[in-house]
């Protein structure tokens, strides 16, 4: 289009090109705090297994001991819905009953050990000096001694008619993760003892459990959370293992150890009587280890926010 004064042509000025719009302030903290769907169902199954273990007798649940007559090595069906074992018990009832077992020993278990662990991990990373060497020392002793024979030694030395033996397995399972927990929450307080907020309470004269309980402790106990997850799918694997070799509860309690090693001599035509139990066993681990190992990704200090 020319101009009509000069005669020549004019040129449309170029189009005003808006700025992208900057992301939103908290975008990529929604991004951070996006754990993903799998993680939703890994909690999902724990919370419905642990649900169903705890309120087991109000579940229409067939009893865990009673054998049907004829009903011997059923395959699953819509009256078993997992099947029955040598004996034609339930298998779905034994497994949500084997649950308690497991998930007691484990939880308590773990739940002391961060307590224990925890207290003496917090000392070593805030004292330093002969504390840390202390604390220490005991923990990469207990880490030489292996944990499954740690675990069945103590159980044999302990184990009497008078002891009721998921006690002795709980002892067991405390003393094994103690150490771990220590040292993971000594590597995490020596990064927030460092901290400019940890410097300024001490600079303001506040005791040094004051500091510890009120500064430090709140940074250290989510990733000590999720480790305690990753503790307790370990301390369910020993107590498989445990079970398996005939040295956790005494029958009639079922655990899925023992309804592994029941099963073993029917792998051939029933393969279910063991797998059953073992792929819960290996579901609640694996849960377990996914859930920790994504809180432990969310809440790990990185260079760049210290």
């Amino acid at each position: 289009m020319a101009d009509q004064e000069t005669g020549l042509p004019t040129v449309a000025p170029a189009a005003v090109v808006a700025p992208a719009a900057a992301p939103a302030a908290g975008a990529g903290v929604r991004r951070a705090k996006a754990v993903g769907f799998v993680f939703w169902l890994a909690v999902g199954f724990l919370v419905a297994l642990t649900l169903a273990a705890i309120f087991a007798e109000a579940l229409p649940l067939k009893d865990p001991a009673q054998t049907f007559a004829g009903q011997n090595r059923v395959g699953p069906n819509s009256e078993f819905w997992f099947g029955t074992d040598g004996a034609g018990r339930d298998i779905f009832s034994r497994v949500i009953y084997g649950a308690q077992v497991s998930l007691i020993v484990a939880s308590i278990g773990a739940m002391l050990a961060l307590m224990i662990g925890g207290t003496i991990g917090m000392a070593a990373g805030y004292y330093r000096s002969r504390v840390d060497t202390m604390i220490t020392g005991f923990t990469d002793a207990t880490l030489v001694i292996p944990p499954l024979i740690l675990a069945l030694s103590l159980i044999l030395f302990l184990d009497s008619d008078a002891t009721r033996r998921v006690f002795i397995l709980i002892l067991v399972f405390v003393l094994l993760s103690i150490a771990p927990i220590a040292r993971v929450v000594r590597a995490s307080t020596l990064v927030w003892s460092e901290r400019e907020f940890v410097l300024a309470a001490k600079t303001m004269g506040a005791r040094n459990g004051r500091v510890m309980f009120r500064e430090v402790l709140p940074n250290v106990a989510p990733a000590l959370v999720s480790y305690s997850l990753i503790v307790m799918a370990n301390l369910i694997v020993v107590e498989g293992a445990v079970a398996f070799l005939g040295l956790s509860v005494r029958p009639p309690t079922p655990t899925w150890g023992d309804m592994i090693n029941k099963g073993r001599t029917d792998l051939d035509t029933s393969a279910h009587i063991s797998l059953v139990p073992a792929a819960a066993m290996f579901l609640t681990v694996l849960a377990l280890n996914f859930v920790g190992d994504k809180l432990q990704e969310r809440y790990e200090p990185r260079e760049s926010v210290l």
